[in-house]
């Protein structure tokens, strides 16, 4: 059975609490964590790894001394969904755990 999706507009993603650092650009959302250094972005990107293997869900990143960027789109449909949403704030609280804050 296909996994079913609920396109969500720009404004219902970044309205939803704790994503207001995110910005959606067309069919993806993006944000940019300022880590600080290598070691703490790759510590970001290992969770978020996990988070997105737990969702079946997988984004796009860059990891860059000092920053991870965070790309997430819903290839099936080509739009920004519930389950970009659902990613979103598990990052968004997984970075905040490493005491990393959305720029």
């Amino acid at each position: 059975m296909a996994r079913s999706y609920e396109t969500v507009t720009a404004d219902q993603f970044t309205g939803t609490e704790g994503l207001a650092a995110w910005r959606v650009e067309g069919a993806q959302a993006t944000a940019t964590f300022r880590t600080g250094d290598f070691v703490t972005g790759l510590r970001l990107v290992n969770e978020i790894g996990r988070l997105a293997e737990e969702a079946d869900h997988h984004p796009d990143l860059t990891l860059r001394y000092p920053e991870v960027v965070v790309w997430l789109g819903t290839h099936d449909t080509g739009t920004v969904t519930d389950a970009d949403v659902a990613l979103a704030r598990g990052i968004t609280a997984a970075a905040r755990d490493l005491g990393i804050s959305p720029a």
